[in-house]
């Protein structure tokens, strides 16, 4: 989900983001494919983090590490925006752009993130049957991301964009809670 977006770009990296989805529509899975490699591999790794992003780095330098890293390895309409993004000085915002195109792909393929937290780790029967109901609720695909809390004791919390269905048992001990207190 989009926790880490740099809100004050938001603007630009959602032009951004559209301008790249619309103009990969018959690539869509290799340059989303394309967009995931470069965020982990940039932005999570400290040296490539501060190479890019750093303004004394010359752009030149910048643009020949691209060119020679990943030619022929990456799509070239992902290449050519990352040259782009590199000339316009925007890069520093590709991990928001890279999360505003998952959602842009997400409405071109009919599809929604859906966090699944649980108490223990649950089974594949009981996935699938859980993203099999949502789907069919939401008329959409559904791409889920499953996470295990032990706190929630028992249940499920469905986190759907800014919604939350709290299936799980201490949110029913809370709800008893807070009527004793009446």
């Amino acid at each position: 989900m989009n926790n880490n977006l740099d809100i004050k770009n938001i603007k630009t990296a959602k032009r951004y983001a559209l301008a790249l989805a619309q103009s990969s529509i018959d690539n869509i899975d290799e340059i989303s494919s394309d967009m995931e490699l470069i965020n982990n591999s940039v932005f999570k790794n400290d040296e490539f983090r501060t190479f890019f992003l750093h303004p004394v780095v010359a752009l030149k330098d910048k643009k020949e590490t691209v060119e020679t890293t990943l030619r022929g390895k990456i799509n070239d309409i992902t290449l050519n925006f990352i040259q782009t993004l590199l000339d316009e000085n925007r890069f520093v915002i590709f991990s928001t752009i890279y999360e505003l195109f998952k959602d842009e792909v997400d409405k071109i393929k009919n599809a929604k993130r859906v966090e699944i937290t649980s108490a223990i780790e649950l089974d594949d029967n009981t996935k699938e049957r859980i993203v099999q109901k949502l789907s069919q609720k939401l008329n959409k695909k559904i791409i889920p991301d499953y996470y295990t809390d032990n706190s929630i004791i028992a249940g499920i919390v469905i986190k759907l964009d800014d919604n939350i269905i709290d299936l799980s048992l201490s949110a029913k001990f809370n709800e008893l809670k807070n009527l004793t207190r009446i």
